[in-house]
């Protein structure tokens, strides 16, 4: 015999209301219909279930024998309900990010608020690193969503470009570069110079705006973007830097002038296409989208 859920609902409201017609109200049915279901479980059963009074309807020996069975099944549905309104409100959502230390401020920062605005109750992991190790973890599934500078990655990871980052002479506004409208390579050369690492994406930009303009300038100091504000902070030197930073209001202190190398750098979104993204990480990926795009030219890469 198999009892459909729907029987055992109408039983069990039959049970706690002790009536057809307030069982009918409360599932919202007939009462012709609830009396028909009850008739075909006990038909099933093989015997009565309830005892028809001028009262109501009182429950037979084997109707209170079965009652706590239908509601520890019932039970298992409140669970499973709960379950799933927790996974909507995002009770069960985790995130896993990781950033170039860069693009922290800039990038992940505002989209993570946005997230957690659509998702208070998720759970978020953020870590910052170089580059390689953003996208090392990204490949071996570590972390669901990197952020990084540059678009030529690997086929194992799918590139989402988002914004085109200048790079400007970053100096302190007491710098007697300040006053200049635009730095020239000339104007470099009596400097301590801070760039990027060697052999890094950003270095590389920089590196092939000088030799366009035939300049052998080299930095006396090398660091992480992070780093070198720092240093500039502090009255080290200047830098040709990723100017993201000043303008997201961070690092009062300190100006980015225009250069006549005129160098920008591709900021992405990346993520492991072989590897299968929860919904909530399709859903942060798709507000990143949605932040930094321009709604004309970029539709979302999930759809």
């Amino acid at each position: 015999m198999k009892a459909s859920i729907r029987s055992l609902e109408v039983f069990r409201s039959v049970m706690h209301t002790g009536s057809i017609s307030k069982t009918a109200i409360e599932l919202n049915v007939s009462q012709p219909t609830a009396s028909g279901i009850v008739k075909r479980l006990e038909e099933k059963v093989g015997m009565p279930l309830f005892y028809r009074t001028s009262f109501g309807l009182s429950p037979t020996p084997e109707a209170v024998q079965l009652l706590p069975e239908v509601e520890r099944i019932f039970g298992h549905f409140d669970h499973m309900q709960t379950k799933i309104d927790n996974i909507a409100r995002g009770g069960d959502a985790f995130l896993a990010v990781q950033s170039i230390s860069s693009m922290s401020k800039h990038f992940v920062a505002p989209t993570i608020t946005r997230f957690i605005a659509a998702y208070p109750r998720a759970r978020v992991s953020f870590h910052a690193g170089q580059s390689s190790q953003v996208i090392g973890n990204i490949e071996v599934g570590s972390f669901d969503v990197g952020f990084i500078y540059g678009t030529k990655v690997n086929e194992t990871l799918e590139v989402i470009p988002l914004e085109q980052i200048p790079y400007r002479c970053i100096v302190r506004r007491d710098s007697r570069l300040a006053q200049k409208a635009v730095v020239d390579v000339d104007d470099l050369e009596d400097e301590i110079l801070i760039f990027n690492r060697s052999g890094t994406y950003l270095r590389q930009a920089v590196e092939r705006a000088l030799q366009h303009q035939g300049s052998h300038l080299v930095p006396q100091i090398e660091a992480g973007t992070m780093q070198a504000y720092d240093l500039i902070s502090q009255g080290v030197g200047v830098g040709i830097l990723d100017a993201s930073l000043i303008t997201e209001g961070h690092y009062a202190d300190l100006i980015s002038l225009p250069t006549t190398l005129d160098i920008r750098v591709q900021a992405s979104l990346i993520y492991n296409k072989n590897v299968s993204l929860s919904f909530f990480a399709r859903q942060y990926i798709d507000m990143v989208v949605d932040r930094f795009a321009s709604a004309s030219d970029m539709p979302s890469p999930l759809d």
